[in-house]
């Protein structure tokens, strides 16, 4: 890849840098509780906004701005029914909350804060499963799950929290029409990508992965070089598939892969190194 889009995505990875500083602000413990109380504030208010939304059509809401700020009203509440980012930043807030709310009513010693806490985590639980359509935010629920009986128990209550998260998944895709409709759509179109004509979400990634692994395979320790990954996607892409899935695409939505496939497993290991 040319030099200037090389350093251009190295630059793009600077969040990475941003671990530091904040090690540095959030080292005592007091600082952390002023933040999730800040976090889980916001999360409430948006809360109540995708409610709302999902309650009253757009169009309702736009009319009682002046005309002149509908435009901008109408592309902030675009989809109707998230107010963060997208479905997916909003389900994965949703479902820390959900969480967090039952970590504080653990810590409060008030019944009414503690059946208060509750409700919310309640009412973040209830949108996730009827509003917010994030499939990534049920997966972090799981993961969620399973992590708590890992912090109660350690080895043996990863075993208990996968059987809890198991049966959790179960029971709401088998009542939530919403989790059902939502997993069964990503299931046909994760098997149905190589046929279909009409580009969908599971669909594209699918096309990502496989031509990701492909890359991989064909350089698997020192990858296709960084800034590489557009440019050698797309010649893999043209050869193998036609149509929507021969679109170039610069990011597989898998940063593990995406690493592996640009800097290959030296890459990956200073990568991990880093995060760990």
């Amino acid at each position: 890849a040319p030099m200037s889009y090389a350093l251009k995505n190295v630059f793009s990875e600077r969040k990475i840098c941003y671990i530091l500083p904040l090690a540095l602000i959030f080292s005592d413990a007091e600082p952390k509780r002023r933040f999730l109380a800040a976090f889980l504030g916001v999360a409430t208010v948006g809360l109540g906004a995708s409610f709302a939304l999902s309650l009253v059509p757009v169009r309702d809401w736009v009319s009682l701005f002046p005309a002149e700020s509908s435009r901008v009203v109408t592309r902030l509440i675009s989809e109707n029914t998230f107010v963060f980012r997208s479905n997916v930043t909003q389900g994965m807030v949703f479902v820390i909350c959900v969480f967090l709310a039952l970590w504080y009513s653990c810590q409060a010693h008030r019944p009414a804060r503690v059946w208060a806490l509750r409700a919310l985590a309640s009412a973040f639980a209830i949108n996730i499963a009827t509003v917010t359509h994030g499939r990534s935010g049920y997966v972090v629920f799981l993961v969620l799950v399973v992590w708590c009986f890992a912090l109660w128990r350690g080895l043996k209550g990863v075993a208990m929290g996968a059987l809890v998260a198991l049966f959790i998944g179960a029971a709401a895709f088998t009542l939530s029409s919403s989790v059902h409709d939502r997993v069964m759509r990503g299931i046909a179109e994760a098997q149905n990508f190589s046929t279909t004509t009409e580009e969908t979400s599971l669909g594209r990634r699918m096309v990502m992965y496989q031509t990701t692994l492909g890359m991989i395979r064909d350089n698997p320790l020192l990858g296709v070089g960084t800034g590489g990954f557009k440019q050698s996607f797309s010649a893999i892409a043209a050869e193998k598939y036609s149509g929507w899935r021969a679109i170039p695409f610069d990011d597989p939505h898998n940063q593990y892969l995406f690493v592996l496939a640009e800097n290959g497993l030296v890459g990956l290991i200073t990568f991990l190194l880093m995060i760990g």
